[in-house]
């Protein structure tokens, strides 16, 4: 019997239950290459995966126990089957997970229900659900598919419900995205129309950009100009045989910073994100900006970001076509350069963001964070005080870290902070002043997402590069609040 669209579910990868391998497209082999071999930090009887946009934030998803093998790799999404629902309870809490499995597997084509897995696999279920032990206090119960998309439905329809509710009360629009489906070029038809002509353009690019976007920019940004950049061959980076390849990318010119955003792969056929990388500093820290071209084929943007104790010089290559926007480019963002007495107002307000929970989304068991996260939240109030004041933290699990220490990213009024878990480790933890802080790259990617700070001491460019999950929780709002700061302390 097969199964209807009714019976299946979309779920996304959190953490595979065994080693797998990890893939990316290759544009020159036109194939898929061996990229990296995930370690599982802790051994499971499944994939632990999850339904998007089944919470408000995507911070509470349904949890789905997918039984794959062999394991995928973070991220990836599948069509699954829920083929039941497993409630965990004891005295001071109750947990339930859906079970199900992917639907491309013909193995599992006859597994309709909790009753047609072998018992060995229902047991293994059991165990883990009880933490590995036997333990009687903890009772668990089975329940049919139909109870597991119930539970999917009705958590959907809360969600679309809360956020219906949030447009009602007043939630702000972003600033940056156009009202209306017109094309690039339109003029405004009076001065009061809210949206540039570079942000009329945001429709016209292709969907997977405008997730980027949607992604990356600030709500209350406002885009000036942007150019596009195609995948081209590069004229700085080549070898005797061949000139490396420069992805896809767009570069804006907001009313807070100049950022080139670069598509890390193209989709290929399998028309799958892999992901942006982004190249950016605040408008105030460029010390020089020009465009020329390089040759009859490539033209160049020269940025130079200043930092307290030196300096960091970056180019950015287009088509030679693209010299005259680029050259609107420098025009425009030269405007926040410094003028001889000068009285133009600056920003100069930390960000306020919301304190976001120390946690892991991708643990197998979420209680297992828990005294982790007060260990490292005791020690930021040890680390911070006075004047000092934290703007945003992110948890990096131990998983992350050859010696299995974990560490909290944070982002203060003065410093980038990398702490780690005092129960491990004895090391001072690492800091890096705002000041000294020339620009940020953030990458958002299945196959790898880091925030890098580049920094400039003695008149040298380091950088400080720091991995982290593609679930983690809280990244995105230390790079922005990094960027927001290093405005203020300059």
């Amino acid at each position: 019997m097969s199964a209807t669209l009714a019976d299946l579910i979309e779920v996304q990868i959190v953490s595979p239950g065994d080693d797998c391998a990890v893939y990316e497209f290759d544009p020159h082999g036109k194939g898929l290459r061996l990229k990296a071999i995930h370690r599982t930090s802790k051994p499971a009887p499944f994939d632990l995966a999850e339904v998007p946009e089944s919470s408000l934030e995507n911070t509470d998803n349904v949890p789905v126990w997918l039984l794959t093998h062999p394991s995928v790799f973070p991220g990836t999404f599948v069509t699954a089957r829920p083929i039941g629902l497993l409630r965990s309870k004891d005295e001071a809490s109750e947990l339930r997970w859906v079970i199900a499995v992917p639907q491309a597997d013909p193995q599992t084509e006859t597994i309709r229900a909790i009753g047609d897995l072998p018992e060995e696999k229902r047991q293994a279920l059991s165990r883990y659900a009880r933490n590995g032990s036997d333990e009687e206090d903890i009772l668990l119960h089975w329940e049919p598919a139909a109870e597991a998309l119930n539970w999917i439905h009705q958590s959907k329809q809360e969600t679309r419900i809360a956020r219906a509710r949030q447009e009602k009360a007043g939630t702000a629009q972003p600033a940056w995205k156009p009202l209306g489906y017109l094309v690039s070029g339109a003029r405004r038809a009076h001065e009061t129309e809210p949206n540039s002509d570079a942000e009329y353009a945001y429709h016209q690019l292709p969907a997977r950009f405008q997730k980027y976007v949607d992604e990356y920019l600030a709500s209350d940004e406002r885009i000036l100009f942007a150019v596009n950049r195609p995948t081209m061959k590069s004229a700085l980076r080549k070898s005797f045989f061949s000139r490396a390849t420069r992805h896809e990318g767009i570069l804006f010119v907001t009313d807070q910073q100049l950022s080139l955003v670069t598509e890390i792969l193209p989709p290929g056929v399998s028309n799958i994100r892999y992901g942006y990388i982004a190249d950016t500093s605040p408008l105030e820290r460029i010390e020089a900006i020009a465009a020329e071209a390089l040759d009859d084929q490539v033209a160049v943007l020269s940025v130079k970001w200043q930092a307290a104790s030196g300096s960091q010089l970056v180019r950015w290559e287009f088509p030679r076509k693209a010299l005259d926007e680029l050259r609107e480019v420098a025009r425009i963002a030269a405007n926040w350069q410094p003028r001889p007495n000068d009285r133009r107002l600056r920003r100069a307000a930390p960000i306020e963001l919301p304190e976001i929970p120390l946690r892991d989304p991708a643990a197998n068991d979420p209680n297992e964070t828990v005294p982790v996260a007060q260990r490292l939240t005791d020690a930021i109030a040890r680390e911070v005080s006075g004047e000092e004041k934290v703007l945003a933290r992110a948890l990096l699990p131990g998983r992350f870290d050859r010696r299995g220490c974990a560490e909290v990213i944070v982002v203060t009024t003065c410093r980038l902070l990398r702490i780690p878990d005092p129960a491990m480790s004895t090391g001072a933890p690492r800091a890096i002043e705002v000041r000294h802080i020339a620009s940020l790259e953030f990458c958002e990617s299945i196959l790898e997402s880091y925030l890098a700070a580049h920094y400039v001491e003695q008149g040298r460019v380091h950088t400080e590069r720091i991995a982290y999950p593609f679930t983690g929780v809280g990244f995105r709002d230390c790079f922005l609040a990094l960027r927001r700061q290093m405005v203020v302390r300059f």
